[in-house]
């Protein structure tokens, strides 16, 4: 497999639930923690990776120095708990004082600060959060330990759009946003342990945002997020041993291949253009830089030959880069890595 590195940094993580580095929604940028009271940024500039600006993170929002509990409902650490970056803001949410807050900065410092109780009327701890495809507003995926809650925001005024609640996910339970390339609508996976994986969809036209009913709003096999298809009408998601193709934005399975023999996937991988690259490890030997490729319909897979990239795959950055980044370590290296399309 050819790939050539074109970035480094490091990653201090402390105990920041997965994942440690957040990517624009326009695969352009993307933010890490570079101390335990700061948030950096990286702009991809061509084939170069740039530095951006840097955020001070403001009082009380630092890295959580406890893990999160390992069982029942997530809120009560200190520090944040997720960030997401757009063109101009960072925003973070994470607990101050007992409360969980919403918080966005611009490179000067501090620029609006909300408590997310207050914002929803209920006493919700936001988990994740991500700018919509304009950088205009903020979803945002919180839990009370009886409910969960998408809601909607304005990223510079904090005022509410809207919020859907749904059933609690089991716990303990681990939220992701993924933004819809095309569509004003963002999707939740929630890991949730040996319970598996349970999917919301969220979108919203001229109104406030609307629940849309899926095929995995009750939880299926654990799965990790691969993307979205080229033309968004596809989810492509990984279990240890199958890649599962999920019509949007219902998410009904459209198709399922198993992965090679004697491999497990990591969980994760990327889709470049009309390539879908998954990492994972060889069950026998327990070799961690593996890669398969599928072609665009999902249904015709190979194992690529070695070298392959090291370390847990973030996601995608530009046309055809990944961001990866060490699992052992604190900090720990992080790579941008080009992976370009093989030649005929």
């Amino acid at each position: 497999m050819r790939f050539e590195e074109i970035g480094v940094f490091d990653v201090v993580h402390k105990h920041l639930a997965w994942p440690w580095v957040a990517i624009n929604v326009s695969r352009t940028r993307f933010a890490f923690a570079s101390s335990e009271n700061e948030i950096s940024t990286r702009v991809l500039d061509g084939a170069r990776i740039e530095h951006g600006p840097t955020f001070r993170l403001p009082q009380g929002l630092v890295l959580p120095g406890k893990p999160a509990p390992a069982a029942g409902h997530r809120g009560a650490e200190a520090g944040i708990h997720g960030f997401s970056l757009s063109s101009e803001l960072l925003a973070v949410t994470g607990v101050v004082e007992g409360k969980s807050v919403l918080v966005t900065l611009d490179p000067q410092g501090e620029q609006r600060r909300s408590r997310v109780d207050e914002l929803t009327g209920g006493d919700f701890t936001a988990h994740a959060l991500a700018f919509d495809r304009s950088g205009a507003r903020l979803w945002i995926s919180a839990e009370n330990g009886t409910q969960t809650a998408l809601m909607l925001v304005d990223a510079r005024t904090h005022a509410l759009v809207g919020v859907v609640e749904s059933e609690p996910f089991p716990p303990p339970s681990f939220h992701e946003l993924h933004v819809h390339p095309q569509d004003d609508a963002v999707l939740l996976l929630a890991a949730c342990g040996q319970d598996g994986t349970f999917a919301r969809v969220v979108g919203f036209t001229d109104g406030p945002p609307v629940a849309i009913p899926t095929a995995l709003d009750q939880g299926a096999e654990s799965a990790g997020f691969v993307g979205f298809s080229s033309d968004g009408a596809r989810v492509h998601m990984v279990e240890s041993d199958a890649l599962r193709t999920h019509a949007w934005p219902g998410l009904y399975t459209l198709s399922t291949v198993n992965l090679a023999d004697g491999f497990s996937s990591s969980y994760s991988g990327v889709v470049l253009g009309h390539r879908i690259l998954i990492d994972g490890t060889d069950t026998e030997t327990g070799d961690s830089d593996l890669v398969m490729h599928f072609d665009p319909t999902a249904l015709r897979g190979v194992q690529l030959k070695p070298p392959a990239p090291s370390g847990m795959w973030v996601g995608r950055l530009g046309a055809d880069a990944i961001v990866t980044v060490e699992s052992k370590g604190d900090p720990a290296r992080g790579r941008v890595i080009r992976l370009p399309a093989p030649e005929n």
